[in-house]
């Protein structure tokens, strides 16, 4: 009786899973701040409070069984989620916040494991180890966010998930589902990726309707929270959480004054350094991101007669989502959407490859709260801090890493062939298929 081979690559992802889902679940029992949040304002939604107002989700959370002596969220991170968001999740409201805090993270913890598993099969059997590292590190690294309970990982995962089945061709009401369940929770993940499969996907009408579904339940949320007199004032109540977000000191400021940054990967971190005004840092990190995303505009036509370049395109998409607007550093694990195009780099143009994947466990793998601690110790302190071109190299390499990372795409794309028609056939069979 011949034994089968056992697969090194799925042994390999199953530790890193397991990894994943030990340090992620050390704490569930204490933690998961994050969620605090969004099940508050999901408590808020249907009993008609104010989901914006802390005091009211202060009351929710004690009657949903939280510790009334706990020290939460909003003493620093004033609530500033979408309503959809709320609505998305009311499912978790059925039970009280000890038990949905263990089933968001069993929830949380098998969507990802899920998707890390899809986008390793969708990489070139030729370069499999290599992807298998990617996603491995990507997986193992991210079990102490898993610990916070962000909705990120929800969002992240549904987005690739539901990419995957658009790409495949299968399943695709469910795909469009799971894109929409995503929009509505964090829009600002997933959008321009949603955003391509709508303009160059093979299945734009599922997509559209993706988008369309993200809107209506984003209307619904707001239109309920209205018809409530307790929670009518809701918008203005998220827009004054905003402003104070953003002001000097707050949970949101970008300066390099503040350690909250150590926290983000948007480019405002990296434009903030060198313009005191926030108008300013704003406007140049915006008028940036424009002008690589004229470039991406540029790549998406050069490649329009390639079909397997979706996966190139939509990974640099993935990095130049996480530039414009707010993203902490739980957000960088939507680049696992980008080991497929990492690894067709990787076979075609070696070193460039090499280039691409560091740079990526860079952007993901975030260092520089632990470079903070360390040359705060150390006498370089002084000149680090003195020095913006040191800084940003020093304490913002996570978001250095990204434009970096942006350009090196386009310089593959560029600059490389796509292979022939039987090439494309033979590659898409070994990875859509191999699933």
């Amino acid at each position: 009786m011949k034994i089968p081979r056992p697969d090194l690559n799925s042994l390999v992802l199953c530790i890193s899973a397991l990894i994943f889902l030990v340090l992620g679940g050390r704490y569930v029992f204490h933690t998961t701040i994050d969620l605090v949040n969004v099940y508050s304002g999901a408590r808020c939604l249907i009993n008609g409070c104010n989901p914006y107002d802390t005091a009211q989700l202060d009351e929710q959370y004690t009657q949903a069984g939280g510790k009334a002596d706990e020290r939460l969220p909003w003493y620093r991170e004033v609530p500033m989620y979408p309503p959809s968001t709320f609505l998305v999740l009311t499912p978790l409201t059925l039970l009280r916040f000890p038990a949905a805090r263990v089933l968001w993270y069993l929830v949380n913890g098998s969507l990802f494991i899920i998707s890390a598993g899809l986008v390793l099969s969708l990489c070139p059997r030729s370069h499999r180890w290599f992807a298998t590292a990617l996603v491995a590190l990507i997986l193992a690294s991210s079990g102490t966010t898993l610990v916070l309970g962000n909705p990120a990982f929800f969002a992240i995962s549904l987005l690739i998930i539901g990419s995957y089945i658009l790409l495949s061709g299968r399943f695709l009401p469910l795909g469009a589902i799971l894109l929409m369940l995503s929009l509505a929770v964090k829009p600002q993940i997933g959008g321009l990726i949603v955003l391509y499969l709508l303009v160059k996907g093979t299945h734009r009408r599922y997509a559209a309707l993706a988008a369309a579904g993200a809107l209506a339940l984003l209307l619904s949320a707001g239109l309920i929270l209205s018809l409530h007199p307790r929670s009518a004032d809701w918008a203005s109540t998220l827009r004054a959480n905003i402003s104070q977000a953003e002001e000097p000191g707050g949970v949101n400021d970008y300066r390099p004054n503040d350690k909250e940054g150590y926290y983000f990967v948007n480019l405002q971190t990296v434009t903030s350094v060198f313009f005191a005004d926030a108008r300013e840092f704003n406007a140049v990190a915006w008028a940036i991101c424009l002008a690589l995303f004229a470039v991406w505009v540029a790549a998406v036509l050069r490649t329009k007669a390639a079909p397997n370049a979706h996966f190139l395109l939509i990974g640099s998409l993935a990095v130049l989502s996480l530039m414009p607007v707010y993203h902490r550093f739980y957000d960088a694990r939507l680049l696992l959407i980008s080991v497929p195009a990492v690894a067709i780099v990787y076979q075609r143009r070696y070193v460039l490859g090499l280039f691409i994947g560091a740079l990526t466990l860079l952007a993901v793998i975030s260092v520089q709260s632990r470079m903070h601690t360390l040359f705060e110790q150390s006498t370089a302190w002084h000149n680090i801090m003195q020095n913006k071109f040191l800084f940003v190299l020093f304490l913002r390499q996570q978001n250095l890493a990204l434009p970096i990372l942006f350009c090196l795409y386009m310089i593959a794309i560029f600059t490389t062939s796509f292979p022939s028609a039987a090439a494309k056939a033979d590659f898409r069979t070994s990875s859509l298929d191999a699933a």
